[in-house]
């Protein structure tokens, strides 16, 4: 009975050996790797204000800002994970992604199709549609940019595209550029400004507290925008699904205008060095 007995207890230590050693099993996918490790690397260039951009925190230490930024912070918030944030040259982030250095790209990406070779993209989360912020009073007076800015005064923020690009093809308007979006707004308001070109978002969520203006509705761009979208791992659709829930629940309530306009409004602090 001894005898019978050790044999038993010998193979209970055995068999209890082997479970102990057993490995974990792995996480089935990306989505699920993330929530294991705790934490989501994504990768940005931190050189493009308003959508990515770094300031000098109260304490001096430097601290990542814009509407990517904030997007990232509430995606790693619905899954529960912490955020890090990784500088990386706008053209190695398709490698870093690659090589797994960072779990996604937020850098104000637009998809093609040499990229989606390599990698999956989200749902389009912003799009560059500009348009001509009036009064509202004024709206349908504005046809087209040959003939209706003809010596009108248009506002536009200084150093932007919206300068370079958008302004040139309203024929025979006067150039007003601002640093912030806000006093353009107010020159609006107080009649300094006939119009102000602004990105779509950004217009619907100012005329949202002020509803004496409007968008001006026979103006249309010349421009090849795509909107900007999330780079996400090839063949992970756990992790877009989950990624593009935050896209949703963040566009319902027009959540990245807001963003957009924090965004603005410090973009000046912005240091690209």
């Amino acid at each position: 009975m001894k005898k019978i007995v050790a044999i038993v207890l010998c193979a209970l230590l055995v068999l209890g050996m082997f479970t102990g050693c057993a490995k974990k099993a792995e996480p089935a996918n990306k989505l699920e790797q993330n929530k294991a490790a705790g934490v989501l690397v994504v990768g940005t260039s931190p050189d493009y204000p308003p959508y990515e951009f770094v300031v000098a925190g109260t304490d001096g230490k430097m601290e990542y800002k814009g509407i990517d930024i904030s997007i990232a912070e509430e995606i790693a918030k619905d899954l529960g994970v912490e955020l890090k944030i990784e500088a990386v040259d706008f053209d190695g982030l398709d490698s870093a992604l690659q090589m797994g250095t960072i779990d996604m790209i937020l850098a104000a990406y637009n998809p093609d199709d040499k990229r989606a070779e390599v990698m999956d993209f989200s749902d389009t989360y912003y799009i560059d549609e500009v348009v001509a912020l009036v009064m509202a009073d004024t709206a349908d007076f504005y046809k087209d940019l040959a003939t209706s800015f003809d010596g009108k005064k248009v506002g536009v923020q200084l150093g932007t595209t919206l300068e370079t690009d958008y302004f040139p093809q309203a024929t025979g308007a006067e150039k007003v550029a601002l640093k912030k979006v806000t006093q353009l707004v107010s020159e609006l308001k107080a009649g300094a400004l006939d119009a102000i070109f602004v990105e779509k978002p950004i217009a619907e969520s100012y005329i949202a507290n002020n509803p004496e203006l409007a968008i001006a509705t026979g103006i249309s761009f010349a421009t090849e925008a795509t909107g900007y979208v999330v780079g996400l791992p090839k063949n992970s659709p756990e992790l877009a699904a989950a990624v593009n829930a935050t896209i949703k629940r963040l566009v319902d309530v027009n959540a990245i205008a807001g963003f957009a306009e924090t965004a603005q409004d410090i973009q000046d602090q912005a240091i690209l060095d």
